[in-house]
């Protein structure tokens, strides 16, 4: 009895010696560029009172993008943990000042919290980051986000969830630590 004979699909294989070094290659000098325009728009902005509600969830992502990158070892220690806490400090403040009835308006400290938090991020996590790692730091970030306002978190702490933190963010929470 013979057997009909069924051709196999073509296995598709990825080529993972090239995804590999994609992820590896540092980030671009335009798309650096491109992230620091982004990120100085949004701070120059929010400082004069323009778009404030959508500048402070860029800012709050910004400030937990940085803090994961710093814990992955990229623009690092305790000089940018200062940095990453003074930012999600001010943003915390201002936050909870607006919320209260008042303004977005920023005091000296925090915008030059924000500041260092931009510089920091802009001058010396992104140029050193890769594809892979700035991937990484984005999804670590997001899920972090997710738990902590899902209860997941040391009581006390404080949050600022921008846009990465999905339908929950642009919010302060006052369980959950970052």
């Amino acid at each position: 009895m013979a057997r009909h004979h069924r051709p196999r699909a073509p296995r598709v294989t990825p080529h993972t010696m090239a995804i590999a070094a994609a992820r590896a290659r540092r980030l671009s000098d335009a798309d650096v560029k491109q992230q620091r325009a982004i990120v100085e728009t949004a701070l120059g902005e929010f400082s004069r009172g323009i778009r404030c509600a959508f500048h402070w969830n860029s800012l709050a992502d910004v400030a937990n993008v940085a803090q994961t990158l710093a814990g992955m070892g990229l623009g690092s220690g305790r000089e940018a943990d200062a940095v990453t806490g003074a930012a999600q400090g001010a943003l915390q403040a201002v936050h909870q000042r607006q919320a209260a009835g008042g303004s977005w308006t920023l005091y000296a400290t925090e915008l030059d919290a924000l500041t260092w938090l931009v510089r920091l991020h802009t001058t010396v996590q992104l140029p050193a980051c890769s594809y892979g790692e700035f991937d990484e730091a984005f999804r670590a970030t997001h899920r972090r986000l997710r738990q902590t306002l899902a209860g997941n978190a040391s009581p006390g702490a404080v949050l600022v969830a921008g846009d990465l933190a999905g339908d929950l963010g642009g919010r302060l929470d006052q369980r959950g630590a970052l």
